[in-house]
């Protein structure tokens, strides 16, 4: 009886482990992402030299570029031409979702990807002197297709799901969905 009981004790501590894991390493994830875009809007801000030793380039925007194909990861970025959005070359760090955990989707206001739909990838960027977000929901050919605010949502390997959201006013918030 008292074998029975421990068995019963241990595997619902073990179940509820599990589930408080799994929405320990997507709150983790979601986090690490909130971080990267205040880190963006600092660099920003601080006027962050692109280059090492080059002493120009200090009036860059830098930002955070998500892209249909790739719901595993997001880019990092240094605006160099000034377009408010992510150009091939521009990459500073390719940050890897880790533990299972994926983009689920990125939503704008009426559209999210992936869908199928037009919105095929975001850009989210930040220019001195301003603390506001520019951001870009764009098509395959480049064209806009939303309006802010963007919503991204991950999900992990268990289901559980939290969104990082960006208001154009360049405020971020986290909530579990």
């Amino acid at each position: 009886m008292v074998v029975a009981i421990a068995t019963v004790v241990m595997t619902s501590i073990i179940i509820q482990q599990t589930k408080w894991s799994d929405r320990l390493i997507v709150n983790t994830q979601s986090y690490e992402l909130a971080l990267m875009i205040r880190q963006a809007q600092t660099y920003s801000l601080g006027v962050r030299e692109y280059m090492a030793g080059t002493g120009d380039k200090f009036d860059l925007g830098y930002g955070l570029y998500f892209n249909q194909g790739t719901l595993d990861r997001y880019i990092f970025f240094a605006d160099a031409n000034k377009n408010q959005k992510y150009d091939v070359g521009e990459v500073m760090e390719t940050k890897l979702l880790t533990r299972g955990v994926v983009i689920n989707r990125v939503c704008g206001a009426t559209r999210c990807m992936p869908s199928g739909g037009p919105l095929n990838n975001v850009s989210i960027s930040f220019f001195r002197p301003e603390t506001r977000a520019n951001i870009a929901l764009l098509n395959n050919g480049g064209s806009s297709v939303d309006v802010p605010p963007v919503t991204i949502y991950l999900r992990s390997s268990g289901g559980k799901e939290y969104s990082v959201k960006v208001e154009a006013n360049g405020q971020v918030s986290i909530a579990q969905t």
